[in-house]
């Protein structure tokens, strides 16, 4: 289930039933409980739009606001006051306006970031569930054979 996110949207629910089915052959109870509230939450309580990436990558980490979040908290020790606080937030826009200009200017780089990497990764690891699945296509497998071997690839 930890990589529906990445599998494409109309494979979903088979592979979904798929997995059930073998829980339910297993008797594994806990894991149909987690299954039912995946199904509930996930599966139709929100748009799976929303939380699957296998056509659009772009979106898939808040690491910029994360990372913003613990600077803050290695700048503050203790709770600040509010003037603190303000006086703090006005030096770090400052700063961010300072950097961003001279980013334009072209006077500063960019450095190549961890995120990207780990987005490129994914963006490798959905290329090739979509490679495997127009192989299948093209050796006329019926949808069967495909949620198969994406429930394998899981």
């Amino acid at each position: 289930i930890t990589n529906f996110p990445f599998i494409n949207p109309e494979h979903i629910f088979d592979i979904y039933n798929y997995i059930k089915i073998i829980c339910q052959i297993y008797n594994y109870f806990h894991f149909l409980n987690f299954l039912e509230y995946f199904n509930k939450t996930y599966l139709y309580k929100y748009d799976i739009q929303y939380w699957n990436y296998y056509n659009d990558i772009n979106h898939i980490t808040n690491n910029a606001s994360e990372s913003f979040n613990n600077y803050l908290k290695k700048l503050f020790y203790k709770k600040p006051s509010f003037y603190e606080l303000i006086y703090h937030l006005k030096r770090e826009e400052s700063l961010s306006y300072n950097n961003y200009k001279r980013k334009i200017e072209g006077v500063w780089k960019k450095k190549k970031r961890r995120i990207l990497t780990k987005t490129d990764e994914i963006n490798d690891f959905i290329k090739k569930y979509k490679k495997k699945e127009s192989e299948l296509i093209d050796k006329k497998c019926d949808k069967n054979d495909i949620i198969d071997l994406l429930y394998k690839c899981l």
